[in-house]
């Protein structure tokens, strides 16, 4: 984790998800930038800069799949620290290939208490 507050991308369809991840990190000092799909999350993956980015698996117009793919083709202008694939089912054939195309670790976001959470984005950003 950097010295100043890590700063994280979180890319999920999910408005409620967003508004929730956002009080809870916020309350744990973390800088947090969202996204509604892929699409918008992948444009701001490639500016860089982020510590982690929490990268839902599931999504319309650009899923977590093919953000890592179009990650991968066209790679950020700043680098970004770990990437961490969130689903609310534990689809291990999608959490493999997550993992192949870049993805450093998998979070079920059913199981995830809000200490949870915290303590999950300190532990990845702290790999930045």
């Amino acid at each position: 984790m950097t010295a100043a507050s890590p700063r994280i991308l979180l890319i999920d369809d999910d408005a409620d998800l967003r508004q929730m991840y956002t009080l809870i990190l916020g309350k744990a000092g973390v800088e947090l930038d969202t996204a509604e799909d892929g699409i918008t999350g992948l444009a701001k993956a490639r500016r860089g800069g982020y510590d982690l980015i929490l990268l839902d698996l599931l999504m319309p117009n650009l899923d977590g799949i093919g953000f890592l793919k179009g990650l991968k083709e066209e790679g950020p202008k700043t680098p970004n620290g770990p990437i961490v694939a969130l689903s609310n089912a534990g689809y291990d054939v999608v959490a493999k290939e997550a993992r192949t195309l870049g993805a450093t670790g998998f979070l079920l976001k059913a199981d995830l208490l809000p200490k949870d959470l915290v303590r999950e984005v300190q532990r990845y950003a702290a790999k930045a």
